[in-house]
């Protein structure tokens, strides 16, 4: 009877932090789309999507991956990871090149990645790469973008859904 009471203790607790758990990304992740609504202001946003951001390359090997919110607008993109609340703002005039590498900054997750290598804010090359869902359609629309072409339609709008 007592090994009962115990199982169903620790099953209690297990799923009281699950649903913690759930509850506080979604707090993130609603956190992290008010910053970029905010930030973006009049900007066309063309795309906005959950992403793994694997680090800058000028800040070096030591950095987590972690999870975001990534945003294409007509200026450039957005990128605000959840934890830490990191921001990250590429102007479409600085992108030098999109490629889409299996590892970046020795992680990776055995998937294809969004890296974008960028003129940063000191004028030096510099890189960052995103874990994406469409990544197809990033790097199609970033580089049409940067050539001065309109991108495709966002996959979210192809299938009806809603935007921010």
């Amino acid at each position: 009877m007592v090994a009962l009471v115990i199982i169903l203790v620790v099953l209690a607790s297990i799923v009281a932090d699950v649903f913690f758990f759930i509850w506080w990304f979604k707090k993130l992740r609603v956190e992290a789309i008010e910053d970029i609504r905010k930030t973006v202001g009049e900007e066309k946003v063309y795309n906005v999507e959950d992403s793994n951001c694997f680090g800058v390359l000028s800040k070096g090997y030591k950095q987590i991956r972690g999870n975001g919110v990534l945003a294409l607008t007509d200026k450039g993109i957005h990128s605000r990871m959840f934890v830490p609340r990191k921001y990250l703002f590429i102007p479409l005039g600085s992108v030098r090149a999109v490629s889409n590498p299996r590892s970046f900054l020795g992680k990776t997750k055995a998937r294809l990645l969004l890296r974008v290598d960028f003129v940063n804010e000191e004028g030096r090359d510099d890189a960052c790469a995103w874990l994406v869902p469409s990544l197809q359609w990033w790097s199609g629309a970033v580089e049409a973008l940067k050539n001065g072409v309109q991108p495709p339609l966002a996959p979210w709008r192809e299938k009806g859904q809603v935007s921010l």
